[in-house]
């Protein structure tokens, strides 16, 4: 009979100082790691075909209505998620580590959940794993909307750079001329 009895309360409070405590010594532990422990393209935090993108999220989900109303914790790195600042390639590729980092915590906190199974009463565990996924998927799933969106950002912005730096040895000769009126043009020894 689940929380018939002071024990389930018991050890259901229990429960919940552990999590507390898993999830406070996780985000501590995070910010310690090199950022390479955090990095978009391991296969983890790459996109699923059926996110297509991070537009399931917002299509099916509607999560752009409401992701903005949900709480977000600078954590102790204080980089914000709450709004994007900027659109500096570092800056957007900074974010992009961010959400994997956030990312991590909220899937660490489902699993330290998972791990109570071992002292708790399985009826008491599913109410307990039931408050974990209601209370950290939604966060997933907003770092899993918005990474695709901010690395096809990055993707424009390099793309951006590219077509600007390649171009043709001619066309930056020619430029380069008629910047400066007033250098003599040296002839060249075909001309007649």
């Amino acid at each position: 009979m689940l929380f018939g009895f002071d024990a389930s309360w018991t050890m259901f409070m229990f429960n919940v100082a552990f999590y507390i405590l898993i999830v406070l010594v996780q985000r501590h532990i995070d910010v310690w790691l090199p950022e390479r422990t955090f990095d978009p393209t391991h296969r983890r935090y790459r996109p699923f075909r059926w996110e297509r993108g991070g537009d399931f999220y917002r299509d099916v989900l509607k999560i752009d209505r409401w992701k903005d109303n949900l709480p977000c914790l600078d954590g102790r790195t204080h980089f914000s998620k709450k709004n994007l600042t900027g659109r500096r390639p570092d800056y957007l590729e900074q974010f992009v580590i961010e959400t994997c980092r956030a990312e991590s915590n909220h899937v660490t906190a489902i699993l330290s959940v998972v791990v109570m199974r071992v002292w708790t009463p399985f009826d008491l565990w599913l109410v307990c794993f039931v408050i974990a996924i209601v209370g950290n998927v939604p966060f997933i799933c907003i770092q899993r909307y918005n990474r695709p969106r901010l690395q096809r950002t990055l993707l424009s912005i390099d793309q951006r750079r590219i077509a600007r730096g390649y171009l043709p040895r001619p066309a930056i000769e020619a430029r380069t001329a008629d910047e400066q009126p007033n250098q003599a043009v040296p002839q060249s020894h075909y001309a007649t």
